[in-house]
C-alpha cells in the first residue's frame, strides 16, 4: 500500500511537471507587449485571439466582453495579474521545490514577455527582494539571478535623473546605472540590500559574502561596489557601516569573481578607475586598516605609509589588532603576489617598505609578527627609510590618474570620519556609564 503511494506522488509530480512545461512552451514573445501592439488592429478585427479564446473555455462563461473588461490591460489572454497574485502566494511557502517552481515562471515571463510583466514589476520586485533572506541557498541563488535580470532589463524604466558630476570628471547625459545596462530597479535592489543586512545582522554574518559575491557574479562588479560604497557612505549607522566595510573588503581581496576589480584598481590605469578607487576610499575610511589594503592594492604605497603613521593617534582595540593580524596574512597570499616581488626592488619602493615596517611597528610580537618580519628580512639592499625632511625624497606616483588624485582631500576625510567614530564611541560609553550609576553600580 506504502509502495502504491509513492509510486502515485512520483506519477502526479512527473505529469505536474510535464503539464509545467508545456504550459510554459504556450507563452511567446509574441506575447509581448509591443508584438500585441503590432497586432492590435488585427486582433480587434478578429474578435479575440487564440489564446484569448482559451481563458474564455478555462472561464467557461461564453462572454467575451466580460472577459476582456476585467483584465484590460490583457487583451493577448495571458493573465499576467493573476499568475502576480499566485506568485506572491507561493513565492512564501515553505518549501524549496513551490518556490523554485515559481521563480522559473517568472524568470520565464520576463525572458519571453519583459514589456508585459515590467508592468506588475512594482508587485513582483518587492516580493524578489523579500526572499533573499530565504533559508535554502539554491533558493537565494536563483533569486539573486533572477534580480540580476531584473535590473538589466531593457524593458525597465531607465533611470533619467542625472547624478552629480565626480570631482574631474564633466557632467554626463545620463546616470553611470544606464552605462551598465541598469534600469531603476538596480538602485532599489542595493538601497533594500543594504538595508536588510542591517536590520538581520544574522543574514549579513551567514549569507552577505555569498550574497554579495554572486550578484558580483551575475552583474557588473564595479558598478555594485561604487553602489554599496556611495550608499554605506551616507549611512549614519557608523558600526554597520564597518562591518560592512570590513566584509566588502574581504570579498574584494579574496574572490575570484572580483579579479578584474583588483587588477583596475591596481593598476588605476584610467579615469573610471581612479574613480573608483577614490569612492571606495571614502567609505573604506570606516575601516583604517581596510584602508590602507585598499591603498596596498592600489600600489598607493606613499599615502599607505602616511595613513599608517595615523594609527598612532587611535585607539589600539582588539578588533582593531585582528584586522591587522588578517591583512598581514592577505600580504602573504598569491593577491599579493606583485608587492612581495616589488621588494625586490625596494630602492623603487621605499613607501611600501615603509608601509610594511609601519605594519610591523603596530603589531605585538606574535605569530603574526614574525611572519612579517622574516619577509621584510628578505629584502635585498634595505633602503633607508624615507622622512619628510629628507632632501633625497623619492619622487611620487608617476600614473598620471593617480597623480590627479586630490590625497589631502582624501587624507582629511579619514580624520573627520575617524573623529565621528571616536565621538560615538565616547558617546555610548557615557551611556553605559550613566546606565551603571543609576542602576547603583560601581563604575570605576
Amino acid at each position: 500500500m506504502l509502495m502504491f503511494h509513492l509510486n502515485l506522488v512520483t506519477h502526479i509530480r512527473e505529469v505536474a511537471k510535464s503539464v509545467n512545461s508545456r504550459l510554459m512552451d504556450l507563452i511567446t514573445r509574441d506575447d509581448d507587449i509591443k508584438e500585441r501592439s503590432d497586432r492590435e488592429g488585427e486582433t480587434r478585427s478578429k474578435g479575440k485571439s487564440s489564446k484569448e479564446g482559451l481563458v474564455v473555455n478555462l472561464n467557461e462563461t461564453g462572454k467575451e466582453e466580460l472577459a476582456s473588461s476585467q483584465l484590460p490591460t490583457e487583451t493577448t489572454g495571458l493573465a499576467i495579474s493573476s499568475m502576480v497574485t499566485v506568485f506572491k502566494q507561493y513565492i512564501i511557502h515553505r518549501e524549496m521545490g513551490t518556490k523554485i517552481a515559481v521563480l522559473e515562471w517568472m524568470k520565464h515571463l520576463l525572458e519571453k514577455t519583459p514589456k508585459l510583466i515590467f508592468q506588475h514589476m512594482d508587485d513582483i520586485f518587492p516580493e524578489l527582494l523579500k526572499t533573499v533572506c530565504d533559508q535554502t541557498d539554491e533558493v537565494v541563488l536563483f533569486d539573486l539571478e533572477l534580480l540580476s535580470m531584473i535590473v538589466q532589463s531593457e524593458a525597465g524604466p531607465v533611470d533619467v535623473s542625472n547624478s552629480p558630476p565626480r570631482p574631474g570628471k564633466p557632467q554626463q547625459n545620463g546616470p553611470e546605472a544606464a552605462e551598465h545596462g541598469m534600469n531603476i530597479y538596480f538602485t532599489q535592489c542595493m538601497n533594500n540590500l543594504m538595508e536588510t543586512f542591517a536590520n538581520k545582522p544574522d543574514l549579513l554574518k551567514h549569507k552577505g559574502s555569498f550574497i554579495i559575491r554572486q550578484l558580483c557574479l551575475f552583474l557588473n562588479a564595479e558598478h555594485i561596489y561604487r553602489s554599496l560604497s556611495e550608499i554605506l557612505l551616507e549611512s549614519h549607522e557608523l558600526r554597520f557601516a564597518t562591518e560592512m566595510v570590513q566584509i566588502l573588503n574581504q570579498i574584494l581581496l579574496t574572490s575570484s569573481e572580483l579579479f578584474e576589480l583588483r587588477n583596475q584598481l591596481k593598476d588605476l590605469a584610467t579615469e573610471r578607475s581612479a574613480s573608483l578607487f577614490c569612492c571606495l576610499y571614502k567609505t573604506w575610511c570606516h575601516s583604517p586598516v581596510a584602508t590602507v589594503s585598499l591603498c596596498l592594492l592600489s600600489q598607493c604605497h606613499q599615502h599607505a605609509s602616511l595613513l599608517i603613521s595615523k594609527f598612532g593617534n587611535l585607539e589600539v582595540t582588539v578588533d582593531f589588532l585582528i584586522e591587522i593580524d588578517k591583512l598581514v596574512q592577505l600580504l602573504e597570499s598569491p593577491i599579493f603576489t606583485y608587492l612581495r616581488l616589488q621588494l625586490l626592488e625596494a630602492d623603487q619602493n621605499p613607501y611600501l617598505v615603509k608601509s610594511l615596517y609601519g605594519i610591523l611597528m603596530l603589531l605585538p610580537q606574535s605569530k603574526t609578527f614574525e611572519i612579517l618580519h622574516k619577509r621584510l628580512a628578505c629584502v635585498p639592499n634595505l633602503p633607508s627609510v624615507p622622512t619628510k625632511d629628507s632632501k633625497n625624497s623619492p619622487k611620487g606616483d608617476k600614473r598620471p590618474h593617480v597623480k590627479s588624485i586630490n590625497w589631502t582631500e582624501l587624507s582629511d576625510h579619514f580624520d573627520v570620519i575617524q573623529v565621528k567614530h571616536f565621538k560615538l564611541k565616547r558617546m555610548r560609553q557615557r551611556a553605559m556609564e550613566e546606565r551603571k550609576k543609576n542602576l547603583g553600580l560601581n563604575t570605576r
